[in-house]
């Protein structure tokens, strides 16, 4: 009995740990994943280009709810909807909530 109890504790904690690594990954990679923005969005999601779209500092439901309309082609763009379509939808969230930091 004792053997049971210990293994399914090591068992529980070990899913835990990764469980928990995982969302940590995610958040904090956001970062790293928000440079592809930067490429069009400008540095930091600080746009130069008088035609260009800052994003540094939007809101991150709305970062979240555009993100989202891009990749289920509800948006359309020149190639937003090609590069959201390879985050998925928990990394979007941590993207949106990291450009949501930028100032």
């Amino acid at each position: 009995m004792y053997k049971l109890v210990t293994v399914g504790l090591a068992a529980g904690l070990t899913v835990g740990f990764f469980a928990h690594a995982k969302a940590e990954v995610t958040l904090k990679s956001a970062e790293v994943m928000a440079t592809t923005c930067f490429g069009c969005h400008g540095s930091e999601g600080k746009s130069a280009n008088k035609n260009g779209y800052s994003i540094a500092g939007k809101p991150a439901k709305v970062l979240e709810m555009d993100l989202r309309a891009y990749k289920e082609d509800k948006k359309k763009g020149t190639i937003m909807n090609r590069i959201v379509k390879g985050y998925s939808d928990e990394e979007i969230t941590a993207i949106a909530q990291y450009i949501s930091t930028l100032k």
